[in-house]
């Protein structure tokens, strides 16, 4: 049995403290269940480890150690983050755990070992910038250890080892890296070397936000200039968000005022239900 947000099409997460199942979209919480949905067992085991998890594993291994979390669910009093970041530099707390926020910008001089759980976790979403991001929060991560007089050492757990993206991180090496990526979207065509749109529609209704854009996307191909090409109207990676379903079309060119023209051209003689919103995104940095 998975527990899902009645909101978003998206798995809820357990927050042991609060026990509170709490959907990381919207916010929507509710208690877990003592039996399963699914079989009515009363034998259920969370699977997975988020955060809270890592700690309580963590607290078990070192014992005596004084190790402190930061994520969302921390770091909600105002200047709770800095306190603990200094505390950490203050070599107060031996063990700082956290989500990406403790990946950017910050500097330890006495940090001399960092490890990264599941490091390709971001490497399968729809989206070429994939790679990039990954190669880009490893890099940054593992600049957190060895940043003083100390060596420093990175630990990864991955289960793509192999991957260029994270080969080239292992290694330091950006120019690599980037000659691989960008020979790989120069034979895709993807940025940088063509423009995209991204057309999203969404609405409470699924019907609705569905039929609205195969009629934007019917209306797109009509007389569609050369030089532009366009998927089908496919239910957005993330399907459902705060009871809103959204669907999307992305149109690429390789100029960029030409899809703009060709966009505006569509959109201004197209009216879509009240409850329907549409959206255009030039050179999306995000695909979802």
């Amino acid at each position: 049995y998975v527990a899902n947000c009645r909101h978003c099409s998206t798995t809820m997460t357990v927050h042991r403290k609060e026990d509170r199942l709490i959907c990381h979209i919207c916010g929507f919480s509710q208690l877990p269940p003592s039996r399963c949905p699914e079989c009515s067992s009363r034998s259920i085991v969370n699977a997975g480890y988020g955060t809270e998890r890592v700690e309580e594993i963590l607290r078990q291994v070192f014992i005596g150690a004084k190790i402190s979390r930061v994520d969302t669910d921390t770091m909600r009093r105002k200047g709770q983050l800095r306190e603990t970041l200094n505390g950490f530099r203050a070599k107060k707390i031996d063990i700082l755990l956290g989500t990406q926020m403790i990946a950017k910008g910050l500097h330890f001089p006495n940090v001399t070992l960092v490890g990264i759980l599941n490091a390709d976790v971001g490497l399968y979403i729809p989206d070429f910038r994939a790679g990039e991001r990954t190669f880009q929060l490893l890099t940054q991560v593992a600049g957190r250890a060895g940043r003083g007089e100390l060596e420093g050492e990175v630990v990864v757990q991955t289960h793509t080892p192999h991957h260029p993206s994270i080969q080239f991180a292992r290694h330091h090496d950006f120019e690599g890296f980037a000659e691989y990526e960008l020979a790989m979207r120069r034979q895709f065509g993807h940025p940088p070397f063509s423009h995209l749109a991204l057309l999203t529609s969404r609405s409470v209704h699924l019907e609705r936000a569905e039929f609205s854009l195969k009629t934007l996307h019917t209306r797109l191909k009509q007389n569609l200039p050369a030089g532009i090409t366009l998927t089908d109207p496919l239910p957005s990676p993330l399907v459902k968000s705060h009871d809103q379903w959204r669907f999307q079309i992305v149109l690429k060119s390789d100029g960029a005022r030409r899809l703009a023209h060709h966009i505006r051209e569509v959109m201004k003689d197209l009216t879509f239900p009240d409850d329907v919103v549409v959206t255009v995104d030039m050179n999306p940095y995000s695909m979802s």
